[in-house]
């Protein structure tokens, strides 16, 4: 009797399927228009992480009104018109949807970081610059 192996199982969370459908979307976006994703939601995440004051506000929300600062800034700083680029249906206070959009700025820059790391490997930066350029490296 032969035994079928499993695949491994898969987390299908809401929070799963959010980073899924943002990471597709931005897949098929232009350069232009995930640059402005990315943009977009660095503001969002600088009033998430401190660096940045909520709007009208002279000092940060307290760490207990962690979901309304993530509505603040939902609202003001960028993080609905991020949701409406790729296609997420999300409340202003979503949990999870700051983790969503670390993963897109990492998404983002990941061609850059691997061209910057190229360039440390291989002790030539302009090659890697001229390559790139020209079209050989991805």
């Amino acid at each position: 009797m032969a035994h079928r192996t499993q695949p491994p199982e898969r987390t299908n969370s809401p929070a799963q399927r959010q980073l899924d459908h943002a990471l597709t979307a931005l897949a098929v976006a232009s350069p232009g228009r995930r640059r402005y994703i990315a943009a977009a939601a660095q503001e969002y995440l600088d009033q998430i992480d401190g660096r940045r004051l909520p709007m009208g506000y002279d000092r940060p929300f307290h760490v207990s009104a962690a979901a309304r600062n993530r509505a603040d800034a939902f609202r003001m700083r960028r993080g609905s018109t991020v949701a409406a680029m790729l296609g997420l249906a999300v409340q202003p206070s979503d949990e999870h949807f700051p983790t969503t959009l670390r993963a897109i700025i990492t998404a983002v820059d990941a061609p850059v970081t691997t061209l910057v790391e190229a360039a440390r490997t291989t002790g030539a930066p302009a090659a890697v610059a001229l390559l790139h350029i020209l079209g050989g490296a991805r």
